[in-house]
C-alpha cells in the first residue's frame, strides 16, 4: 500500500486552506454528499447524481500530480473488488489551457490501470462544493459516500480507512437500476454535461483559483 509522511501531508493540506473557508458550509463526515457537477465525462457511463442505496468513490485528481497517478491502480483494484459502488476520479486541478483534451490523452494512456469513471471539473466548481467545503487543500483526495447519502469518509485513497470505508459501504450498496431516458429529463440540473467531455474552456485569465497541490 502506498503511504505518506503524515507530517509533511498535514503540513501542504494546513498551508492552502482557503482564507475565504469560513464563507463555505463545512463538510464533514456525516455531512450529506453535495451534487455531482461536472463538465463532462472523460471515460465510464456518466451519473447524473448519487443515488440513495448506492455507495459512491469521488476521487480529486490531476494529471501532473505524481501521487495522484501511483494511487491510480490502487483505485482500479478496489473498483474491480467493489462493483456495487461506484468510483468516480474528478480532475479538477488541471494546469494547462486545454485541460479537458489532456485528460482524456492521459486517461486513454492509462488504459486498463484505470478502470473507473472519470470526469473534469474544470471551472472548479464541483472542487469548490467539496474540497474547499471540506477544508481540504491537497490531493489525492477520496470522499466515500455511503448509502445514506451522507460522507462516511474523507482524506486519502491509500490509507487504511479508505479502505475500510469502502468495506463497510459494500455490504449493502447496491448500483441504481437504469431507467429509460425521458424527453423532460428531471435530473438534467444535477450536472452541467451530459455528453462525454471533447474540450473544456480555458480558465479566465487572472483566476484567483489556485490548484491544489499533491499531497
Amino acid at each position: 500500500m502506498l503511504r505518506i509522511p503524515t507530517l509533511c501531508a498535514a503540513f501542504i493540506v494546513s498551508s492552502l486552506l482557503p482564507c475565504s473557508g469560513a464563507d463555505a458550509a463545512d463538510l464533514k463526515v456525516g455531512s450529506a454528499a453535495p451534487k455531482i457537477s461536472v463538465d463532462g465525462w472523460v471515460k465510464g457511463e456518466r451519473v447524473r447524481k448519487l443515488e440513495p442505496g448506492t455507495a459512491y468513490v469521488v476521487e480529486f485528481w490531476a494529471t501532473w500530480c505524481p501521487p495522484c497517478v501511483a494511487s491510480i491502480p490502487h483505485l482500479t483494484e478496489l473498483q474491480k473488488a467493489n462493483p456495487n459502488i461506484i468510483f468516480i476520479g474528478v480532475a479538477g486541478s488541471e494546469r494547462t489551457k486545454n485541460a479537458a483534451a489532456g485528460v482524456k490523452k492521459f486517461v486513454a494512456g492509462q488504459g486498463e490501470k484505470m478502470e473507473y469513471r472519470v470526469a473534469i471539473d474544470s471551472d472548479n466548481s464541483m472542487s469548490k462544493a467539496w474540497m474547499q467545503a471540506a477544508k481540504q487543500g491537497g490531493i489525492p483526495c477520496a470522499f466515500v459516500v455511503g448509502t445514506d447519502g451522507k460522507i462516511a469518509f474523507i482524506g486519502h485513497p491509500t490509507s487504511d480507512q479508505f479502505s475500510e470505508a469502502i468495506a463497510v459501504q459494500s455490504k449493502s450498496s447496491k448500483l441504481p437500476e437504469k431507467k429509460p431516458a425521458k424527453s423532460d429529463d428531471s435530473d438534467a440540473g444535477e450536472a452541467r454535461e451530459t455528453a462525454p467531455v471533447e474540450e473544456a474552456p480555458a480558465k479566465p485569465a487572472g483566476s484567483s483559483d489556485a490548484p491544489a497541490k499533491p499531497i
